[in-house]
């Protein structure tokens, strides 16, 4: 045999190994009885392996299965019903989803709430997908898509088949010819198949989230929380399905109970909705595990928007490995001259510790007193001296230890989040207002005194005085006329409604762009920030992204 046969047939044995395991191209994941192959095997034609076509030749995040699914049904008449809707999400899920490690890249898309995030284009080739999708789609819903070659072919044939306008609205590139080689990149930098997708199957394993969970927390506006999650089984809906009771407790006293329904999503995605309550609308929350440290991590939202309301916390089994999981404040001032209180929120934490067992890697911090202790929880009165050294501390707490707590001298400076605010008019009860929560949060220039280094400090948020102004960007500017409104605690929420104003120039809704100012008063003088808030029209198509 020659050379070049040797090497042909090396390769062909290389394939048919690398291939063999492969879900898209092995034996099929979804046998007869299953809901997928019931209901989609009459246009995704199982090939005679069982393999479904296009179905298992690509991964999505939980959320684009749901897009998937809910396109199927509108636009090819998939035969679903509600009650069937979300099964076929979570056995499609189960193995043709991302990793952990992938989703984690993308969480920031997967709630619903009126997020500010802002994606920018890391380098050349970013820029070029930027330019050429991501005016019509967010960078992370591509991401959240892992496809085999083809399938990144098909996704171009399906733009160009269902939206022909893609090309001319594009005219001043070559989209025909420039998505055909963004393709390439695609399926390279976001591909089907790797070796830590099959690692990650190998050895993932099934989840049981029966008992008690220990939850720390923090929601603008309102503050620290810590409480538990109570999760029991739902057979009647099946497997990985649960009924949920949340109770927390605020910092400022307030408490608050609700119930829910939870699906865990592939072993690790965890999606609920809580019912809502006299002191909140219904509530929805993401969540990803990190199996490693049986940490669960994400958000919540509340579902109606005029209160923008939301919370990003970390949950673990109560009964799990002691472990402390937070520090309420995360941020200690030096040389106060009066003592401190610092909370620990934590799982199966010593019993009657004194404040001995109590120490800090900043010899400076003095426990003077355990105010109170318990499982989950341990409060403490604290010094911190002159001789606090300013930057970060570890916490040690007999054979445990907690890393992110900061000491500062003063507050230098602060910032407000986000830079960019988006706010939406309302358009009756379908469509509510949608407002914007800012959160102004001091920083410390760290140890070198001097701004942005690295060295400075992100503090905990402050209590700031805010205040509404004019953006002026053109000649007659009117907007602050129209978009004033309160803004407490940092939150704003719009006032007009999705309407022509007859007083004003060309009969304009009332939308814009004003200016949003923090001030804070550090002890030596006013801080100040100020960034922009654009109110603009109802988003008559949410979940769309």
């Amino acid at each position: 045999m020659s050379k070049t046969a040797k090497w042909k047939t090396g390769v062909i044995l290389l394939l048919s190994v690398v291939l063999a395991g492969s879900p898209a191209f092995g034996e099929g994941l979804f046998n007869e009885n299953s809901m997928v192959r019931q209901k989609c095997a009459a246009c995704h034609k199982p090939d005679p392996q069982g393999r479904l076509e296009v179905i298992e030749e690509t991964r999505k995040t939980m959320e684009e299965w749901k897009v998937v699914v809910d396109r199927m049904i509108r636009l090819n008449s998939a035969p679903l019903s509600d009650e069937e809707f979300y099964p076929v999400i979570k056995e499609l899920s189960r193995d043709l989803c991302l990793t952990p490690a992938e989703s984690r890249d993308v969480a920031y898309i997967n709630s619903d709430e009126n997020s500010q995030y802002r994606e920018i284009p890391q380098n050349d080739l970013e820029g070029r997908i930027f330019t050429a999708c991501v005016r019509c789609h967010t960078y992370g819903k591509i991401k959240s898509h892992r496809n085999t070659q083809s399938q990144w072919n098909e996704v171009r044939s399906l733009h160009l088949g269902y939206y022909p306008t893609t090309v001319p609205q594009m005219r001043e590139m070559n989209w025909f010819k420039e998505s055909k080689e963004l393709n390439q990149h695609l399926s390279k930098l976001f591909p089907f198949e790797t070796p830590e997708y099959r690692a990650w199957l190998k050895n993932r394993k099934d989840q049981d989230l029966t008992g008690s969970w220990t939850i720390a927390g923090y929601q603008p506006g309102m503050g620290y929380y810590q409480g538990t999650y109570t999760l029991t089984p739902n057979t009647a809906k099946g497997e990985d399905e649960y009924s949920i009771q949340k109770n927390v407790q605020y910092e400022n006293g307030v408490s608050d109970s609700s119930v829910g329904t939870a699906t865990l999503y592939g072993e690790y995605h965890l999606r609920y909705k809580l019912a809502p309550t006299p002191s909140t609308g219904q509530i929805e929350g993401v969540f990803d595990l990190d199996a490693d440290t049986g940490e669960f991590k994400g958000k919540w939202w509340i579902v109606v928007q005029d209160t923008n309301a939301y919370g990003n916390e970390s949950f673990y089994k109560s009964d799990g490995p002691a472990r402390i999981m937070g520090a309420f404040p995360q941020s200690l001032k030096k040389n106060t001259g009066k003592p401190l209180t610092l909370t620990l929120v934590g799982v199966n934490l010593p019993t009657n510790p004194s404040p001995a067992d109590l120490s800090f890697s900043n010899a400076g911090i003095k426990v003077l007193d355990i105010v109170q202790s318990g499982p989950s929880g341990l409060t403490v009165s604290v010094d911190v001296g002159r001789q606090a050294s300013v930057g970060m501390a570890d916490i040690n707490l007999k054979n445990l230890t907690y890393k992110g707590l900061k000491v500062f001298e003063k507050v230098d400076a602060i910032t407000v989040s986000p830079r960019i605010g988006r706010a939406r008019v309302s358009c009756g009860a379908a469509y509510p207002p949608q407002g914007v929560q800012f959160v102004a949060r001091g920083i410390s220039f760290g140890p070198d005194g001097k701004q942005g280094t690295a060295d400075d400090l992100v503090l905990d948020p402050v209590s700031a005085q805010w205040r509404l102004s004019e953006e002026k960007t053109r000649e007659d500017d009117d907007d602050m006329q129209y978009l004033n409104a309160p803004i407490a605690n940092g939150l704003y929420t719009p006032v007009t409604t999705y309407a022509p104003i007859k007083t004003r120039k060309q009969h304009r809704e009332g939308v814009g762009l004003i200016a949003v100012t923090a001030s804070f008063e550090n002890g030596s003088g006013k801080l100040t920030d100020k960034v922009r808030l654009a109110v603009t029209v109802p988003d008559f198509i949410p979940q769309i992204k």
